[in-house]
Formats: C-alpha cells, structure tokens, sequence
C-alpha cells in the first residue's frame, strides 16, 4: 500500500502547500477510490475466473468490530471538518495520525490474536 500512497501524498502536499486544498482532498479520495477497486476487482477476478472457475465462498460474519473501528475513524474527521468552518486546521493532521497509530494497533492485535474484539477476551481463550 505505501508504493502506491506515497506518491499521492506527496503530489497532495505540492498541491496543498500552492493553496489548492481542494485539489490535494480530490488526489486523496480518487488515488483511495481507485486503489480500493483495483486491489478488490483483480484479485476477485482471477479468483473467480481463473482459480474457482466461478463463484466462491466469502467469509464475511463477525463484520461488527470492522464496522465500528470505521466509524470511529471517520467520525472526528467529519466533525473537526464540520467543527471548524469546513477546513482541516494545522493540529488536525497529527489527530489523525495519533487516530491512525491507535487503528493500526487494534488491528494487528486483531490479527495476532485471532479475536476480532480485540483487546477483550473472545470466548473461553485465556487473556494474552
């Protein structure tokens, strides 16, 4: 993913730093936009033409912790937008990377613990 992030960050910066906000927000949703349906539809693709020959089975239960970590990453982005005149002010940038660093521990503690409700205790396992 940061192959393909970084150089729209930094184009987002160039443009930012000219005073053309609008242009760095419109390269970040379209560069994020195109990623997510290049990285979905080309696996998807040639798992279902070339590796199943056809439909295959998701598993897609237990979708609520996913849910609520994006909702709780999106929401102080909307509010601290709404908040403040509809612009990002210079504080907000480290916000989301604090809101980033937190979102990627839950997740890897997610992962390695093989408990989508992480850091609770899933079922009868003994706490890590």
């Amino acid at each position: 993913a940061a192959g393909t992030s970084f150089p729209n960050v930094f184009s987002g910066m160039c443009v930012a730093k000219q005073g053309k906000t609008s242009m760095a927000v419109a390269n970040a949703l379209g560069a994020n936009v195109q990623n997510v349906f290049l990285a979905l539809a080309i696996p998807w693709t040639i798992q279902s033409f070339l590796i199943e020959g056809g439909p295959f089975p998701m598993k897609v239960e237990n979708l609520l912790p996913a849910i609520l970590e994006c909702l709780i990453t999106l929401v102080p982005v909307v509010v601290i937008f709404i908040c403040y005149g509809y612009r990002m002010p210079r504080w907000s940038g480290v916000f989301y990377l604090v809101v980033y660093v937190i979102y990627l521990i839950f997740a890897l503690g997610q992962q390695v613990s093989h408990c989508p409700i992480w850091p609770l205790q899933c079922g009868d396992e003994p706490p890590l």
